[in-house]
């Protein structure tokens, strides 16, 4: 046990170590120790149990390897998050959100670092960007975090730290969204499923990036303070369009307008019409009997394509707040350099025209000025 490789051992959900005595063998072997609180989140402490296979062994020596895997471990799998910690070269202002961040396990609410977001410049903005780090409208978090290795660590860390039971309400790998409310939310522990990279609204528990997508159309798509919801919303969150209403709800948008409340009231005339055209599909349909299947087949293909047209969704009123601002975009700022007031153009005034003047030649009465006049003219005759 104390030469094995790394992937001898593994930790299960319940906070235990295995080691595994055959490193060509995939099962996780026998327990040997299980982890207890630290005085840091990430870092927890070994305890080697006190029967089994580490009996045979010195017991500090033990100790001493299971506790180094384990700080390896942490760190390679929370690579994103660690990064955050260890890197002392980050601007100013970039290095308080990276803190925070980091102490929250890779996922904090936007508004609690406004201060400082505010204050980002553009070299703290390209540090964040080179550790993977998402300042989205609602939530800001590491994507890289929301694979499933990466979920479960940070449940049984976080689990531990807080004094919760082992093992932790871990959605399923890969799981887009769980419904976390089915016996009241009073019992849904909202910071735990946040700091696993799944953030409870409404009924569910929704993996972050999934959510993101989410928020981001509703802000893209919204236009004088309202928007629609969109049936591929429900489709990105794995719910149905009552949780997907509910979800906007609890993210703060009221809805002011459903289609689906509209009473189905159709006029006498109207519903005449739908009889005679129900008799004549009923009339279309036995002839389609009576044609060949591939040619009844086409007609009914037909028909369910009609009827598969999605309904309209509710409309909502956009959360007041700062997320309600647009977000930036250059299409965004093009539009807005175009409403720019320009400066008036200055009237041209007319100019007056320009006269221009010569002096007039003087005429020389001098003698020999007279004389030489009196010989020219002389000359011409």
């Amino acid at each position: 046990m104390l030469e094995s490789q790394a992937k001898q051992f593994s930790l299960n959900d319940e906070g235990r170590i295995f080691w595994q005595k055959n490193a060509t063998n995939p099962l996780p072997g026998e327990p040997v120790a299980y982890l207890v609180k630290g005085k840091e989140l990430l870092r927890p402490e070994v305890e080697l149990l006190k029967e089994g296979l580490v009996t045979v062994y010195d017991r500090q020596a033990v100790k001493k390897v299971l506790g180094s895997w384990l700080k390896a471990h942490i760190e390679d799998v929370l690579a994103p998050l660690i990064a955050l910690r260890d890197d002392e070269n980050m601007a100013p202002s970039a290095r308080g959100i990276a803190f925070q961040l980091y102490e929250s396990l890779g996922v904090i609410p936007r508004g609690r670092l406004m201060d400082l977001i505010s204050v980002l410049d553009q070299d703290g903005r390209r540090d964040l960007r080179q550790k993977r780090v998402k300042l989205g409208p609602v939530l800001v978090f590491l994507p890289m975090l929301n694979k499933p290795a990466s979920v479960r660590l940070r449940a049984v860390l976080w689990s531990l730290y807080n004094d919760r039971t082992l093992p932790a309400p871990v959605p399923a790998d890969g799981a887009v969204s769980v419904s976390v409310s089915v016996e009241g939310q009073d019992k849904v522990d909202f910071v735990f499923y946040q700091s696993i990279s799944y953030p409870v609204y409404g009924n569910k528990a929704i993996r972050i990036d999934m959510l993101d997508r989410v928020i981001n159309a509703v802000y893209d798509s919204a236009q004088d303070g309202k928007f629609q919801a969109r049936h591929e919303m429900a489709e990105w969150l794995g719910c149905s369009i009552a949780d997907l209403y509910a979800v906007l709800e609890a993210m703060g948008h009221k809805k002011i307008y459903d289609p689906a409340d509209e009473p189905e009231e159709q006029p006498e005339e109207q519903q005449s019409e739908e009889k005679e055209v129900d008799a004549v599909e009923n009339a279309a349909e036995a002839d389609n009997a009576e044609k060949s299947p591939e040619e009844g087949a086409e007609s009914t293909e037909k028909k369910d394509g009609a009827k598969q047209e999605k309904p309209a969704l509710a409309t909502f009123q956009l959360k007041k707040g700062q997320a309600h601002k647009r977000p930036f975009n250059k299409d965004n700022k093009k539009k807005e350099q175009n409403k720019r007031p320009q400066r008036p153009h200055k009237k041209k005034t007319e100019k007056s025209p320009v006269v221009m003047s010569a002096p007039a030649k003087k005429m020389d009465n001098s003698p020999f000025a007279v004389l030489a006049r009196l010989k020219t003219e002389n000359k011409g005759d």
